[in-house]
């Protein structure tokens, strides 16, 4: 067996694992109706991706773990201006007792996606004059030309790097913002991370090194713009940790369900 149908297998055994039957369309990981990939239905305001009724989707994934927490501040698809459109990351909620935006970037299987991009940002990203906060767009764009040099020849899921800068970006435009002037804000790398398969765990490996080396890059940044007592990149989080060790704050619906289907026991 492939290593494609490898994960097809395992998403597949593990939507049945929870439900009686499973209904697709085109493809055996397809569902014909996005909302069955869903612990809940989600809110009409929604925000699907193009995906969303994949058995490989990380939206279907962020929400059916989060979407039990039971905190007024949730929010999916959370939105952070960065140039002329948002920046929207998976799931966001606040911390009231350390006044933290906590902020999760979820990944599911994207991580297998590999490439050797020698440059993953837009133009854009480079031009002074299209910044929101000219006083940090030198050394972002010299911080982003560091990040292009570290990766250029290495073997990675760029396209990743390339969300987590643009989500580092959206978070130092709104830190300032009156809604968030007196908060806190960490970003976190939230990745699936059952060793089902030789070559994923191998791929998970490749994810943790990149990260690894990311976080380094990003603490220097924020360092230098001074603004590290308020932004923290907490790099990689084990999903099979953080849903371990949060079963109150996940809720045991949401833990059940997401460890019958996701982790298969």
């Amino acid at each position: 067996m492939n290593y494609k149908d490898e994960i097809v297998e395992f998403v597949v055994n593990g939507y049945k694992n929870h439900y009686n039957q499973i209904i697709t369309e085109n493809h055996r990981f397809v569902l014909k109706e996005k909302n069955d990939n869903f612990i809940t239905l989600p809110p009409k305001d929604f925000k699907y991706h193009i995906h969303a009724r994949s058995l490989k989707s990380s939206q279907a994934f962020a929400y059916n773990v989060f979407s039990g927490v039971n905190n007024p501040t949730l929010q999916f698809e959370f939105p952070m201006k960065v140039f002329d459109k948002d920046a929207q990351i998976d799931v966001m909620f606040e911390n009231v007792e350390s006044q933290t935006i906590e902020l999760f970037e979820v990944k599911f299987f994207e991580i297998t996606h590999l490439g050797t991009k020698k440059n993953i940002f837009k133009e854009k990203y480079f031009n002074e004059s299209k910044y929101i906060r000219s006083d940090i767009a030198a050394q972002f764009i010299d911080f982003l030309d560091t990040v292009i040099k570290e990766f250029e020849d290495k073997r990675i899921y760029s396209s990743g790097v390339k969300q987590l800068c643009s989500h580092l970006l959206g978070i130092l435009n709104i830190m300032n913002i009156t809604d968030y002037a007196d908060k806190k804000f960490k970003l976190y790398s939230f990745c699936f991370d059952d060793p089902f398969s030789i070559k994923f765990k191998k791929d998970l490996e490749n994810y943790k090194d990149t990260l690894t080396i990311f976080k380094k890059l990003v603490d220097k940044l924020l360092k230098e713009l001074k603004v590290d007592a308020r932004v923290e990149y907490y790099g990689f989080l084990s999903a099979t940790e953080y849903i371990t060790n949060s079963k109150e704050l996940l809720g045991k619906e949401n833990y059940d369900y997401v460890m019958k289907r996701y982790f298969q026991k």
